[in-house]
């Protein structure tokens, strides 16, 4: 055998013993044979945020130094049919009022991804481990290293919101088929996986958040028609820069039954939602916008308070609306593209017959000095309560975000 794949071999057995692991863009590839191949590289974004009025139980203002994900990543791929992907992360290490280590956040290491791959026809494959659940775009195909704006959806975990949905940070413990039929016009996605698992209690020990007492599996679908360029890969990006042509329509929905949310059993969650998604060159720049829209019946996750009032047991409707621009030209060694945003989490209590509804406005603007590998970005929000309450205020939030990878 020759020393370079000796090497090669050393080199991959010594990133999984570390645990090194995920795919990223580009990152450092290695090759044993035709069919043995692997790829590992790092992900890196960090933050400071002003949050007006951000301190708990009092009114003062927060500021806030945050690495909001540290992702090391190796995939690879063993036979022509076979293949893996993994990786480990932390994310929001070091927010204020944060921390659950098992997880990795706000302190601590954990696998957030970690999948063995049958790819036995383009329409056809098998995943089976933690991985995306396939419900919306923008956290169910988007990767985070590739995002137009700042962040997610507040209602998806972006800023200092939370996800709305059963999840173990955005991903479920499962097995997937999905593929890409008739050359990647369509792409469908369907996922059996744990979604609520046993029981839940809030802060105090005295009312379950969530519980699923018959164990019952949760049954997740997407599909999307791309009518321009196919979005063939497992991540897709939420800006693709000038360099594809993308008109993409999406439909998902998520289904767990019997379970037990705020102390009420027997309760249905389902979750249905659609999106579009266009990306354009126009000249020598390139138009991105985004929209979709989000129901949600008996909702399984508890989100911080002091942003919505939406809690485990709610039905809520939810809306988000992305536009951004890559500026033609260069501005020193790097472009510029402004966006904005909104969104809309628009709840029906389980207390009361009083809808709660809160805006979120956004806009930003992206540096980028290599693509999406190395980017400056800077982003304004405002949070409008339609009802303020002692703990729920308007309030605005300023983040300064540098993002590194390969």
């Amino acid at each position: 055998m020759k020393k370079s794949a000796i090497l090669a071999k050393v080199m991959i057995v010594l990133f999984c013993v570390c645990g090194m692991v995920n795919p990223s863009w580009a990152g450092f590839k290695m090759e044993i044979d035709e069919q043995t191949k692997g790829e590992v590289g790092i992900w890196m974004q960090t933050w400071f945020q002003h949050v007006e009025d951000g301190k708990s139980g009092s009114n003062e203002d927060l500021n806030d130094f945050i690495l909001r994900r540290a992702y090391m990543y190796l995939k690879g791929q063993v036979t022509e049919h076979i293949g893996f992907f993994t990786h480990i992360a932390s994310d929001k290490i070091g927010q204020e009022g944060l921390d659950s280590p098992s997880l990795g956040l706000g302190s601590g290491v954990a696998w957030r991804d970690l999948w063995i791959a049958l790819n036995l026809h383009e329409s056809f494959k098998i995943q089976m481990g933690r991985m995306y659940v396939p419900l919306t775009r923008n956290y169910g195909t988007t990767s985070t290293k590739c995002m137009l704006t700042m962040d997610l959806p507040f209602l998806q975990g972006g800023s200092r919101g939370g996800i709305f949905y059963a999840q173990k940070v955005g991903r479920d413990d499962s097995v997937t088929i999905w593929g890409n039929p008739l050359d990647g016009l369509l792409q469908y996605r369907l996922m059996v996986s744990e979604g609520v698992e046993g029981e839940t209690t809030s802060s105090s020990g005295t009312v379950v958040v969530s519980d699923n007492p018959d164990d019952d599996l949760r049954f997740v679908g997407r599909v999307s028609l791309s009518l321009l360029d196919p979005e063939k890969g497992w991540f897709n990006k939420g800006t693709y820069l000038g360099k594809k042509k993308v008109l993409s329509f999406g439909l998902g929905m998520d289904s767990q039954k019997d379970l037990t949310l705020k102390d009420v059993v027997d309760q249905d969650n389902f979750v249905w939602t659609v999106d579009g998604f266009f990306d354009y060159p126009v000249g020598e720049g390139a138009v991105t916008a985004e929209a979709a829209y989000i129901d949600i019946d008996n909702c399984t996750q508890n989100q911080p308070s002091a942003y919505t009032a939406l809690s485990a047991g709610d039905d809520a409707k939810n809306w988000y609306i992305n536009a951004g621009y890559l500026l033609p030209g260069s501005i020193g060694p790097g472009r510029l593209q402004p966006y904005v945003r909104y969104e809309t989490v628009d709840v029906d209590t389980r207390n009361d017959s009083i809808d709660y509804e809160t805006d979120f406005w956004s806009g930003g603007l992206n540096y980028y000095l290599k693509g999406h590998n190395a980017k400056l970005t800077a982003d304004y929000m405002h949070i409008d309560q339609d009802k303020e309450t002692a703990t729920r205020v308007d309030r605005d939030i300023f983040t300064f975000q540098i993002t590194l990878g390969f």
